[in-house]
């Protein structure tokens, strides 16, 4: 069997975030697409073995576009971001199903280990 490329999808605002993002997750091997904003990550129909995303977007925010995807059922694994974490918004968003909240500035070792459990798990999830 051929083994896919995990796609990972960033959704950030930050034209300056996405492309380090785009640029790291490229240079380890894992194909990536970018967003904008939250909309455009709900208009997208292709595969996302994991969504990053940052809390903070113009329009739908991170924790609003977690609720969406669960009412959609669109059941990715979520690593939630932000420059602006507090307690209670790390609560809501891991509430919502998020797999990591971390924030920034990202370490690159640390979130390429939170998207590669993520995937793991997501694996033994489809494997069940």
């Amino acid at each position: 069997m051929v083994q896919s490329v995990p796609i990972i999808c960033v959704v950030d605002d930050d034209d300056g975030i996405r492309e380090s993002l785009d640029n790291f997750l490229r240079a380890v091997g894992m194909e990536v697409r970018t967003f904008p904003s939250a909309e455009d990550f709900i208009a997208y129909r292709g595969d996302a073995g994991c969504l990053i995303t940052d809390l903070t977007l113009p329009g739908m925010d991170g924790l609003s576009l977690q609720a969406e995807l669960l009412r959609q059922g669109r059941d990715h694994p979520v690593i939630m971001m932000t420059a602006f974490a507090t307690p209670a918004i790390r609560s809501r968003s891991l509430a919502l199903g998020a797999c990591a909240f971390v924030t920034k500035p990202l370490d690159p070792a640390s979130l390429l280990a939170l998207i590669e459990d993520a995937l793991k798990t997501r694996q033994r999830d489809c494997d069940a």
